[in-house]
């Protein structure tokens, strides 16, 4: 990485690449910021693998290091403690879910057609590794109260982005009771989760397929009922 960084610098000044460099300045804290992130990522990733592998318990920051191919050093530099990690896994991943399920409803029309393909895309996502990994770590908090403390902060932070998201669907449909129709989505969203982690034990994907269009199904419903008239 330093290499390469020198020799475009060296191209851009036109002087040989054995020139001295400063060790501070603009370049120095751009590489910084991207080893960061490279490490962040890295870790992100080990930590997703051993949630699966191990569960919350037994994915402790050294073996996440050790997976990461990172030393413990630099991973403690950002994480200086387990639940410091997983709080900031969670967030990155409940961030990278909810992109990319608003990649895919932005295909749809606005209004209930489009709320109604975001909750197909949920119901996809929790289908994968890293909801997966997301779950665990909520389990997880139960006998953590320092990971359970970091939760509660990242869950109200992501609450009130999905207040937004929802308000712009609800004013799609014509809804003015944002209350019932905010509470529906919670439920759909603690249905989806519920039958994620019931995956785990049930393992005949027809009926909990069967038990997510249900619930699908009374809350489409729901929203409709409460959509104004046109």
């Amino acid at each position: 990485m330093e290499s390469i960084e020198a020799q475009n610098e060296d191209r851009e000044s036109g002087t040989p690449s054995d020139r001295p460099t400063s060790a501070v300045g603009p370049g120095s804290r751009g590489t910084h910021a991207a080893r960061r992130e490279t490490t962040r990522a890295r870790a992100f990733s080990a930590a997703t693998e051993l949630l699966h592998e191990m569960g919350y318990a037994g994915s402790s920051i050294l073996a996440v290091a050790k997976r990461a191919g990172i030393s413990r050093g630099a991973l403690a530099k950002q994480f200086p403690i387990k639940a410091d990690l997983y709080a900031a896994l969670v967030e990155h991943l409940l961030d990278e879910m909810r992109e990319t399920a608003l990649a895919h409803v932005r295909t749809f029309p606005r209004g209930l057609s489009r709320a109604m393909a975001r909750v197909d895309a949920i119901w996809e996502l929790y289908k994968h590794a890293q909801a997966f990994a997301v779950i665990e770590v909520m389990l997880g908090a139960r006998s953590d109260p320092e990971l359970s403390e970091r939760l509660a902060r990242v869950g109200r932070s992501r609450y009130l982005i999905e207040r937004e998201l929802l308000a712009t669907d609800f004013d799609d449909m014509g809804i003015s009771d944002r209350r019932t129709a905010g509470l529906a989505s919670i439920q759909m969203l603690a249905t989806v989760r519920g039958l994620a982690i019931e995956r785990i034990l049930n393992r005949n994907g027809a009926t909990l397929e069967a038990a997510f269009l249900l619930q699908r199904k009374q809350i489409e419903a729901t929203l409709r009922a409460l959509m104004a008239p046109t």
